[in-house]
């Protein structure tokens, strides 16, 4: 997977790199992933040192907006530029650009149909900081800002080489500086108003990439660290990077909601068929349960025309229930009412049927998996030649669903998106349509 997939950039994006760890080792990777294809600009709001002249194939200074014409001839084609102020006086820097400025730049990028990536924080070559007050510069037309830390801080010292402005993640943690960075530390550090999410544009979205995952033992403790990352709502994903590397994406997590479709009228066999009893619990609570045990969360349950009858056989679960009024008119309207209550926050989703009992917390966490290594827009289970559930879906699905009408439930989404299966026991494919696969399911479990 490309970093710039992975961190969702794609053509007219405007992004800020801030924090420690990586920044224009990122901002690089990514320009050398769509420079082929689109015309990339990199820029900074602070400083960048004169050996990331590097980044681009073009180098150009402006000190003011009349100068801006120089710039469209470059706009024309695929390729990279790197715009910078003058040398910084008595440093070995390139002055950044004032944000009127960036501005007028990211209108000429996004009429090209190009990006705009902006270094907006400086960390003197750290691998995590916390910004002063007047930190991090980011213009406030940014669209997306990447929250950028490094993993081999965990375990340091807070006062140690690998932290910048030790004395403010302390204070930022309410510890010694002797004391350690653990995950949670540095998720907290990412995450906090006075840290990482510091004059963070509202309307921008928020992603986080750990840099510098070159290792398991790494990844299990960025791993962690992504745990504690997305306790924030504001932080949609976080990718596992390592910008130097030949994989540049180990793995990008997101919150994974699952949507348990509980708001049929089970008109094939005369009696709604989530609150059939199979070994003492109600088909929809197995539905629910898997689902918890997967990691899902939240677990939405779209309930119907007897809502009152499946919040109570799920009374000892956590879940969200979300009612469908229109679920006579067929499972498109529950897909699209479960989807609405979490696309804002959900890297994918996964949508559970209620007659699917085999269906096993590994299976969805394998779904999961795959996802995670891929961004594959669909994830289904595989049995030979057929596609079953449960299936998840990546938010490039999530506009579609607006398009379905009728009983056309996420399947009819199959033909538009690249798909990706997971091998699975036959017997998930076992549903119950009549009263013949009931009886088949009570004999045979």
């Amino acid at each position: 997977m490309r970093l710039s997939e992975a961190l969702r950039i794609s053509s007219r994006s405007s992004c800020a790199f801030v924090g420690a760890g990586g920044k224009s080792a990122l901002m690089g990777r990514v320009a050398a992933e769509l420079g082929g294809e689109l015309p990339v600009v990199l820029s900074t709001t602070t400083r960048i040192a004169l050996h990331q002249r590097q980044l681009a194939t073009h180098h150009l200074i402006l000190q003011d907006k009349v100068e801006l014409p120089v710039l469209r001839p470059f706009l024309e084609s695929p390729g990279t530029i790197l715009l910078t102020g003058r040398v910084a006086p008595g440093e070995p820097k390139w002055l950044g650009l004032d944000p009127s400025i960036l501005e007028v730049v990211r209108r000429l990028v996004s009429q090209a149909g190009g990006v705009l990536l902006v270094e907006a924080d400086g960390a003197r070559g750290k691998s995590v900081k916390a910004p002063a007050e007047h930190e991090p510069a980011i213009p406030a037309f940014i669209d997306l800002v990447v929250l950028v830390a490094g993993i081999d801080a965990v375990g340091q010292p807070i006062r140690s080489a690998a932290v910048h402005r030790p004395e403010r993640v302390a204070a930022l943690l309410g510890v010694p500086q002797e004391e350690r960075l653990t995950p949670a530390a540095l998720g907290k550090v990412i995450t906090s108003a006075e840290g990482g999410l510091q004059s963070v544009p509202r309307a921008a979205e928020v992603r986080a990439a750990l840099n510098k995952v070159e290792s398991d033992s790494g990844e299990a403790d960025a791993r962690q660290v992504a745990a504690e990352v997305l306790k924030e709502s504001r932080v949609r994903a976080v990718v596992l990077a390592s910008a130097l590397g030949a994989q540049p994406v180990r793995a990008v997590i997101g919150r994974v909601p699952g949507i348990v479709l509980a708001a049929g009228g089970s008109s094939r066999m005369g009696r709604s068929k989530q609150l059939l009893v199979w070994k003492g619990r109600p088909l929809v609570w197995y539905a629910v349960n898997t689902a918890r045990r997967a990691g899902l969360n939240p677990v939405v349950v779209v309930v119907g025309p007897e809502a009152a009858e499946v919040r109570q056989a799920l009374s000892d679960q956590p879940v969200v229930f979300i009612e469908n009024p229109n679920w006579a008119q067929g499972q498109s309207t529950s897909v699209q009412a479960g989807l609405q209550a979490v696309e804002r926050v959900a890297e994918s989703v996964v949508f559970l049927l209620c007659d699917t009992p085999f269906v096993t917390p590994e299976l969805i966490q394998a779904l999961i998996g795959e996802h995670q290594q891929t961004l594959t827009p669909i994830v289904a289970p595989r049995i030979e030649e057929r596609w079953a559930n449960p299936v998840l879906f990546d938010r490039v699905t999530f506009e579609a669903f607006a398009t379905l009408s009728g009983d056309r439930g996420g399947r009819a989404l199959f033909e538009r998106f690249r798909m990706a299966g997971i091998p699975a026991d036959p017997r998930i494919g076992v549903d119950i349509d009549t009263a013949a696969d009931l009886r088949q399911l009570e004999g045979g479990a």
